[in-house]
């Protein structure tokens, strides 16, 4: 009862949340829209000749930020509130779509149908998930008193409006699905895929080793033929470059100033007696929890101060690419892991005589660092370590599971200046030093401020944007750039919607740069970690890319294709002189010819010494046991192939997983069909998008 009265009392409170939520879930899943905002004069888009009010669209952004920071417990940072733009956008193109497709559609519901709904036997989940009581159970009771209280009819309303369109959406989607099915043989061939397993024994011929390149000659004519025949693969979409300057809008060093300023003064407060654990709540949103770590947890920086610490000590400030921080270790306790920090020297041992060299070269090394030469320069000199040169063989702190077993093995036993070697693993010789060894746990307060730009300096790096864009509109781009101190860039070539090479994926500047002509130059535009211009410097129409530009990337094609067709013969000979029921092992006398038995594999994944081997696998798939299959040509080469053993079809197991596997083959389809329908509904409309107007 009390369950019903509190239900009952805070009705209209749980239904008008309900509603703003539900209504913004359609909003943001399918875009229907039924939210009646009154738009003003500044247009941020026109999709399909529908205008999208700049206090329309921020109200939206809002509402979904506002979601975000109830879920997360955090604000959203700039990159993610300019997703959520992104998203909203996008969602708000998907919802007038749909709207227009809908009525197209003749698509309609009726009020007796949202009657039928609401109160028949499987109401809404989402009115439903209200009325459960904390054992989960739905009370009906309470649900009809809440359908029938005339002090929540205007709310009942509005959830009537946002069933109708999610009604609605359903039905266009339902149209938009009619045509998806799974075959009976497409369910077969997933479960084939993902129960079955074949054991092969296999030839592999190769080209490349088989038949030298001097034997086959490629000529012009060769060249011509195959681009005679597959000129579709030469076609040529439209393509711009770009020429661009870019200004960052980074923390400045006056940002950076003022951050360490203000993280100076906390731990002057800290270090004059303030309880850090309440200062710290003062920077609870960027500071985490006071929390145990291990060595190898925090970022080398965070590690080498919190770890020369004492318990009580406050630590600071230490810089990362997290912000700038300050520490306070609370505890200490000692861990069941140990850690040790060590440095390598590591020697290439590919084969058995690098392999003896690397051993000789390593006791020398052993020698000379036992004798007090620096480790980390010895390492700078002989290790094969690509990082070693920067790093001098330095590997931190590390515990059990990181290493190779035979390193962690000798590493984890070693004491603080200890060298160890030389040790044998799968990468090599390795001589190690031993520089630290530590079992403890630190308890860290920490209070941490993120380095961020200040509003001044992304409005600064802003108006020099424009500034620049002004200037160059009327001057010389290149001369202007270069007056201004200011590199000019280029972008290789990039099609209509494609990424942008050197700026990344931005419609805004894809569209300026395919709606403008060349030499053309744009405003300041917002890109990744600052601020862009560009200018349209090529512009290349679509058409079929000409002979001589791809003559170059044919001949190693045609080559291959002339070697393949002079081995196809080679091994229908091999085949022929070995039958159906000849021995593959014959053929492993041929140094050009490996023979190799797979193990087991699934037909749905890779095949183990072969790779994602298509022909491979149905070939496997169907052949008839323990017969040598008729040459497979796949995309390495040729293979003789026999099937050792294969699992048989288990006919009750598929029987059971059938209908799972076509639901899983149809919610596949469902979702690519949709995905193609909506991007070609995007692609054949009327969209103007002037975000960049509007928001940095």
């Amino acid at each position: 009862m009390a369950i019903m009265t509190r239900m009952r009392n805070n009705m209209p409170v749980i239904l008008i949340g309900l509603v703003v939520v539900f209504i913004i879930t359609i909003v943001f899943e399918w875009g229907m829209d039924y939210l009646g905002m009154s738009r003003q004069s500044d247009t941020i888009g026109v999709i399909e000749g529908k205008k999208v009010s700049y206090q329309e669209f921020s109200e939206l952004v809002r509402q979904q930020t506002e979601q975000y920071k109830q879920q997360s417990k955090q604000d959203p940072d700039e990159a993610l509130i300019k997703q959520i733009r992104e998203q909203v956008w996008n969602n708000l193109v998907t919802q007038t779509l749909l709207e227009r497709e809908t009525k197209k559609a003749g698509i309609s519901v009726t009020d007796q149908e949202i009657i039928d709904w609401v109160r028949g036997e499987n109401p809404p989940e989402f009115l439903v998930q209200q009325f459960r009581d904390s054992t989960g159970q739905f009370r009906r009771d309470a649900y009809e008193q809440a359908l029938n209280d005339p002090r929540n009819k205007e709310i009942w309303i509005q959830v009537e409006t946002a069933l109708r369109q999610q009604r609605l959406a359903e039905k266009m989607q339902s149209i938009v699905f009619s045509s998806v099915r799974a075959t009976d043989g497409e369910i077969r061939d997933r479960y084939t895929d993902q129960n079955m397993k074949a054991n092969v024994q296999y030839a592999f011929f190769d080209p490349d080793r088989i038949i030298a390149n001097e034997v086959v000659t490629v000529t012009d004519d060769d060249m011509k033929k195959m681009y005679n025949e597959n000129t579709d693969e030469f076609k040529q979409p439209a393509v711009r470059k770009l020429k661009y300057i870019f200004i960052t809008d980074q923390p400045s060093a006056r940002d950076s100033g003022e951050i360490l300023s203000e993280i100076n003064s906390i731990l002057q407060r800290a270090n004059a007696g303030a309880d850090f654990l309440e200062v710290q709540k003062d920077y609870s949103e960027t500071s985490p929890q006071p929390a145990f770590f291990k060595h190898g947890e925090l970022t080398q920086e965070k590690e080498t101060a919190v770890f020369s610490a004492k318990t009580g000590d406050v630590i600071g400030p230490v810089s990362d690419y997290e912000g700038v921080h300050i520490f306070k270790v609370l505890e200490e306790k000692k861990s069941v892991d140990v850690f040790v920090k060590a440095r390598h020297i590591l020697l290439n041992a590919s084969s058995a005589e690098q392999e003896a060299s690397a051993r000789s070269l390593s006791g020398e090394l052993i020698a000379r660092a036992k004798r007090g030469e620096d480790f980390a320069a010895l390492a700078r000199q002989y290790s094969t370590e690509p990082a070693a040169t920067k790093t001098g063989g330095d590997l931190g702190w590390f515990g059990k599971g990181r290493m190779v077993k035979e390193f962690e093995a000798a590493a984890l036993s070693g004491r603080p200046g200890q060298i160890i070697g030389p040790v044998k693993t799968q990468f090599g010789i390795h001589v190690i030093k031993i520089e630290g060894r530590d079992s403890r746990e630190l308890k860290v307060a920490t209070i941490t401020l993120p380095i961020k730009a200040s509003s001044s300096t992304r409005e600064e790096a802003f108006q020099r944007a424009q500034d620049f864009a002004y200037i160059a509109k009327k001057g010389n781009f290149e001369k202007d750039a270069e007056s201004s101190g200011f590199k000019v860039l280029e972008t290789s070539e990039f099609a209509k919607g494609a990424y942008i090479p050197g700026l990344g994926q931005f419609e805004s500047i894809n569209k300026f740069a395919f709606n403008n002509d060349l030499g053309d130059i744009s405003d300041a535009y917002q890109v990744n970690n600052g601020y862009t211009v560009v200018k349209i410097s090529e512009v290349k129409k679509e058409g079929v890319r000409v002979f001589e530009d791809v003559k170059e990337s044919l001949r190693g094609r045609t080559l291959r294709e002339k070697k393949m067709a002079s081995l196809k013969e080679t091994v229908n000979q091999k085949y022929s002189s070995l039958g159906d029921n000849g021995d593959l092992n014959s053929l492993a006398s041929d140094p050009n010819v490996s023979v190799q038995i797979t193990g087991d594999f699934t037909f749905g994944g890779g095949v183990p010494t072969v790779g994602r081997e298509f022909a491979f696998s149905g070939a496997a798939k169907n052949a008839e046991l323990g017969k040598i299959v008729p040459p497979v040509e796949g995309k390495r080469g040729f293979y003789l192939m026999k099937v050792i053993t294969r699992t048989p079809f288990d006919t009750a197991g598929y029987n059971l997983m059938k209908n799972m596997l076509s639901t899983q083959l149809v919610t596949e389809k469902r979702q690519r069909v949709l995905t193609e329908w909506l991007a070609k509904l995007k692609e054949t409309s009327d969209i103007e998008d002037n975000r960049d107007l509007f928001f940095r």
